[in-house]
């Protein structure tokens, strides 16, 4: 009996994407050996975490670099360094900083916002988040005394209607103001990992280590200025103060090390030709399907380097219906149902290799197949 047996849970198959709430991604065995060795012994943590951190600098191309768990840690971690620096009383006193003038955090307003809610989580660090109309004109006119920092959250879904990163941070820079980038799920290709920061100017850089680079889910990245990063580490555990909560454990600095050297030194033309490969495979069963169309693209559901299959199904039949029928089938399967946001139509559904074994990509096709044919023979009987 394993362990999900064991505990009455049934696993699944994800063709949909890195969800936190599937459990994000599946971990190289190298990664998982890595953390087996790890928890084999006991270590001085300050030790291990300089050379982890140290090590995750050089590999994402970035002066400094500090591990937490997970990019909404990251988030509350670089914007209690904004604010603070590495003034140990002021680090103290998160979150009360009602007497401090520099404290404010500026993000663009928009719809955008809803769909991404982690921008609230600065707010625990006693900052005031202040709302700016989406235009460069108005972000540049809002900086004064009280800026510590302006946040920035990039995808091609986020950044509909406000100005890119690629707009905005040079002028911010200009200006000599603190950027956070939190590009959580902005990977791959690997070179994101310095893009925000080397190319655009970003001072700070979040990712999340649980997703695309294939770590442990409670992982994840702040890169960037070296001693903005060492206020990260000044404000996290084992420290008592706001990051106490946001501990990493020698088994999870071991697993995302280890995950981003394999991410980072991966050729990710190779990976894409393997994703690619099994989605063509889904396609080749799925034309054969009555009524379905498909269409392989070559972009990530938010702009990403890695390839989609996108499924319509025939008039009548919806993605959560089909999602509701592959998730209840044996195995159970996760297929992709786009958000309203995306303004898809309601009977489009997508499929993502990125997490899918071998031989996974015939049953997720022939499930869906499945579906279609049985809604037909469904509608054949009311009829």
């Amino acid at each position: 009996m394993d362990f999900y047996e064991k505990m009455n849970v049934e696993p699944l198959i994800n063709a949909s994407e890195t969800y936190t709430n599937l459990g994000g991604s599946l971990m190289d065995e190298r990664v998982l050996q890595a953390m087996r060795e790890a928890g084999n012994h006991f270590v001085d943590m300050g030790k291990l975490l300089d050379q982890v951190c140290s090590r995750a600098a050089k590999l994402s191309g970035n002066e400094g670099a500090f591990v937490t768990t997970g990019a909404a840690g990251g988030v509350i971690l670089s914007a209690a360094a904004c604010i603070c620096g590495k003034d140990e009383e002021l680090l103290d006193r998160i979150p009360h900083l009602k007497d401090v003038v520099r404290k404010e955090i500026l993000v663009f307003d928009g719809e955008f916002l809803d769909l991404i809610p982690y921008w609230k989580l600065i707010g625990l660090t006693g900052a005031v988040i202040r709302k700016v109309e989406p235009t460069v004109e108005a972000m540049l006119q809002a900086v004064d005394e009280r800026t510590a920092a302006v946040f920035l959250f990039p995808a091609t879904l986020y950044e509909k209607g406000i100005p890119t990163c690629e707009e905005i941070i040079p002028k911010l820079k200009e200006k000599g103001v603190t950027v956070v980038v939190d590009a959580a799920a902005q990977l791959p290709p690997p070179s994101n990992l310095w893009y925000y920061t080397k190319e655009l100017g970003a001072d700070l850089v979040i990712f999340s280590g649980g997703k695309h680079i294939r770590g442990p889910q409670c992982t994840g990245l702040i890169a960037g200025r070296r001693d903005l990063t060492e206020s990260c580490r000044m404000a996290a555990s084992p420290n008592p103060r706001i990051g106490r909560a946001f501990k990493t454990g020698k088994e999870e600095l071991a697993g995302f090390i280890t995950a981003l050297e394999l991410f980072v030194n991966e050729d990710p033309k190779k990976r894409f030709a393997q994703q690619e490969s099994m989605l063509q495979r889904m396609q080749q069963i799925l034309k054969r399907t009555d009524g379905v169309k498909t269409e392989l693209i070559r972009e990530g559901r938010l702009g990403t380097y890695q390839p989609l299959l996108l499924v319509t199904l025939p008039d009548g039949m919806t993605a959560e219906a089909c999602n509701r029928f592959t998730r209840a089938s044996k195995p159970a399967i996760d297929v992709g149902v786009y958000g309203p946001e995306f303004g898809m139509p309601e009977n489009l559904i997508f499929l993502n290799a990125y997490n899918l074994k071998e031989g996974e990509d015939q049953i997720v096709a022939e499930t869906v197949s499945r579906f279609v044919e049985e809604s037909y023979k469904t509608k054949s009987s009311e009829a």
